[in-house]
């Protein structure tokens, strides 16, 4: 994974303080790094079966019976059908978030990927997350990559404003990649491509379309993902849905569980389920002051009854919805609960929101 910083690590979801600080795109290439000791240690503890550090999140979801991202990638690739040999291996699966350019401000998010964060970041904590205010990775080094790559995942910022995303497409379609790779996307659905954009996509094997639609309910999700226009998001979901065939597109749904979104989940989950969306929440880990994990037992307790009590169309939603219960009482972390109240209250002081008209249900 390459973010608009440089920054090199094995994986999104890889906790950073494990990640080496030199794996940089400025002190190295992705060739060396993707050659590195660091790098054939882990894939050999993988392969022994071991638990990495920085692989936390996902184990989380396993041990909530959930099937985590590790899981889903491994049967894309179809590990386990031959041996990785640890001394020849080519680069074909890369994430890229080309860089910080972002329409929105989500309150679980930071300056890394979204340059809007990088004002209110510096006065609530005195630093930012992101050295500077805008950047963008030096993607030089990926273009040769291209002829082995079988699968590119773009991120945030919202790859779908920021221009060099499209060149690099142009490039491989160019070159006659492109009918060997298959693309996904994080977009928070706030844009819809011109139809120039729409024909790159059909010249490629496969588009996933990760949509972050966080609640049904209008005020929860203007709430956590603040300047998005939720009306005008729904109707995006809707376009895509409806070009998925023509581009050979599948739109997958992503929501970011949260404290300030949590209670409209079975709303949300049934309203994408009747768009025959496929349907993949995830819990908030970090940062951890906005986890689930953060309520006080009376307030969780609100999300209890609501969720055992909803009446569900089928099983599968009511399935999402336990494993989202199961993961907020793994752990009791209300020690983070001030925490959790000054952050909103910055938030909700210079954005001019207010937690308890978002979230009337708690009594925090």
């Amino acid at each position: 994974m390459v973010d608009g910083t440089g920054r090199v690590k094995p994986c999104c979801r890889f906790l950073e303080k494990y990640r080496p600080a030199e794996h940089t795109l400025d002190n190295d290439s992705i060739q060396n790094i993707f050659e590195s000791n660091f790098q054939n240690d882990l894939r050999n503890r993988v392969l022994k079966g071991e638990r990495l550090e920085g692989c936390k999140r996902c184990y989380e979801e396993e041990d909530s019976n959930k099937k985590s991202l590790r899981m889903r990638l491994n049967e894309h690739a179809k590990v386990g059908e031959k041996y990785i040999d640890t001394n020849d291996y080519k680069l074909e699966y890369l994430e890229l978030s080309l860089s910080n350019d972002c329409n929105l401000m989500c309150r679980m998010c930071d300056s890394r990927y979204s340059f809007k964060l990088f004002d209110e970041e510096k006065e609530y904590h005195g630093k930012t997350f992101s050295k500077t205010k805008r950047t963008k990775a030096n993607l030089q080094s990926i273009y040769p990559h291209l002829k082995h790559m079988k699968y590119i995942k773009f991120t945030g910022g919202e790859p779908l404003i920021i221009p060099d995303h499209w060149t690099l497409l142009e490039y491989a379609v160019e070159k006659g990649y492109s009918k060997n790779i298959r693309l996904n996307y994080s977009t928070n659905c706030t844009v819809f491509p011109k139809q120039k954009i729409v024909d790159i996509w059909k010249e490629f094997d496969h588009v996933e379309l990760a949509i972050s639609l966080d609640s049904i309910d209008k005020q929860e999700n203007e709430y956590q993902r603040h300047l998005t226009n939720h009306d005008r998001a729904l109707e995006n979901i809707q376009k895509y849905v409806e070009i998925s065939d023509e581009v050979g597109m599948t739109v997958i749904a992503r929501p970011t569980i949260t404290i300030y979104n949590a209670y409209h989940l079975p709303e949300t989950l049934e309203w994408l389920d009747k768009k025959q969306i496929k349907i993949n929440p995830t819990h908030l880990t970090y940062p951890e002051h906005l986890s689930l994990t953060v309520l006080p037992k009376s307030q969780k307790k609100i999300i209890e009854n609501k969720y055992k009590t909803y009446n569900y169309t089928g099983t599968k939603i009511k399935e999402l919805c336990n494993y989202i219960l199961t993961y907020m009482n793994s752990e009791d972390r209300s020690d983070l609960i001030d925490k959790f109240m000054s952050h909103t209250e910055f938030w909700d002081q210079s954005r001019k929101q207010n937690f308890k008209t978002a979230c009337p249900y708690f009594t925090l």
